[in-house]
């Protein structure tokens, strides 16, 4: 009997490609290596670019943000270059300060007298007279008159001219329409009330109400 060798008929190459393709459901992973390598990429540069944000936000908010203070330390001032050079200035200074004895004729218009301060030129004066000068103001002043405190800055051209005529710091005693004394070394309450007095029975010199330079 002649046997029957009748096999089905093989798929071509395209169509067993076809069947593979159509068997490999949504859950398989066959296809995915392209789409989530992609997805990898993009995921990891959205990390990179937040991280940098971070970043540049930490620098701008420790530039701009004041120093914090630990529990261990104490809290420092901001240095405020203004107040300093005020305080330094108070330090070396009397009362009103000015650059030239002109200008009492302005501020020092309704006073009688004034003693005005001349401070060395090395810098802080270890020796500020200004409580004996207060002192002696207030005991001109119980005699009916007023009597103001003054500072003349060294760098006037006012005090250039006296510093070669009398040792500094030194206190000047000036009256209106009067004349000045100069009082220099040991500045006492006495010296001071001296050099007014000295100065009221001078006759008047120079312009402006005994605005004249002390004499060698």
């Amino acid at each position: 009997m002649k046997s029957s060798n009748k096999n089905p008929k093989q798929p071509d190459n395209m169509e067993l490609l076809k069947q593979q393709a159509s068997a490999c459901g949504s859950e398989c992973g066959c296809h995915a290596t392209g789409i989530q390598s992609k997805t990898r990429r993009i995921i990891g540069a959205l990390v990179i670019v937040a991280a940098m944000a971070m970043v540049a936000r930490a620098v701008v908010k420790s530039n701009a943000a004041p120093p914090q203070t630990s529990e261990q330390a104490f809290a420092l001032p901001i240095a405020d270059t203004n107040s300093i050079a005020a305080a330094q200035a108070a330090e070396t200074s009397v009362g009103t300060r000015i650059g030239t004895l002109a200008e009492l004729n302005a501020v020092a218009a309704k006073l009688d007298a004034v003693f005005v301060f001349l401070p060395g030129k090395e810098g802080i004066s270890s020796n500020l007279p200004a409580a004996t000068m207060n002192k002696a103001a207030r005991t001109i002043e119980a005699q009916g008159k007023k009597i103001g405190l003054f500072t003349l800055l060294p760098s006037s051209h006012d005090y250039d001219q006296i510093e070669g005529q009398i040792s500094l710091p030194a206190v000047l005693a000036m009256v209106k329409g009067r004349g000045m004394k100069a009082i220099s070394g040991d500045i006492t309450e006495t010296k001071l009330v001296q050099g007014y007095l000295a100065a009221s029975s001078a006759g008047g010199c120079g312009t402006g109400g005994g605005g004249c330079c002390p004499k060698k």
